[in-house]
């Protein structure tokens, strides 16, 4: 059996994890206020021994939270979330699209019809 350590850009941690598929599985609560401004650097960790590979690298840059799940939605009463990692495109479009609505703010022009 393997559990899974994540260390937030923080430093925060959070131990003794499982994975079912992407989901990692938690019997303590899992919050988003834990992620928010710590998913710049997120490193993972691995205790135990499994024949089946992560699907998770061992450190994801740029990281988002995709979903937490309560106890209540799960099959086995536990906190489920997934991570991601944001893919290089995606952060330059979002970064484009943020120079973008600036320069639109400054100059009072809207991009809504373009």
């Amino acid at each position: 059996m393997i559990t899974y350590t994540i260390t937030l850009a923080d430093g925060q941690t959070i131990t003794d994890l499982m994975l079912s598929g992407n989901n990692f599985k938690s019997a303590t609560e899992i919050t988003a206020d834990m992620f928010d401004g710590n998913l710049s650097e997120v490193h993972i960790t691995a205790s135990g021994e499994s024949d089946e590979p992560s699907p998770y690298p061992d450190v994801l840059h740029d990281a988002e939270l995709v979903q937490i799940l309560q106890p209540a939605d799960t099959p086995d009463g536990k906190w489920w979330f997934i991570l991601r990692e944001i893919p290089a495109d995606e952060l330059f479009k979002a970064k484009v699209q943020a120079q973008l609505d600036y320069l639109a703010m400054s100059t009072d022009v809207d991009l809504e019809g373009m």
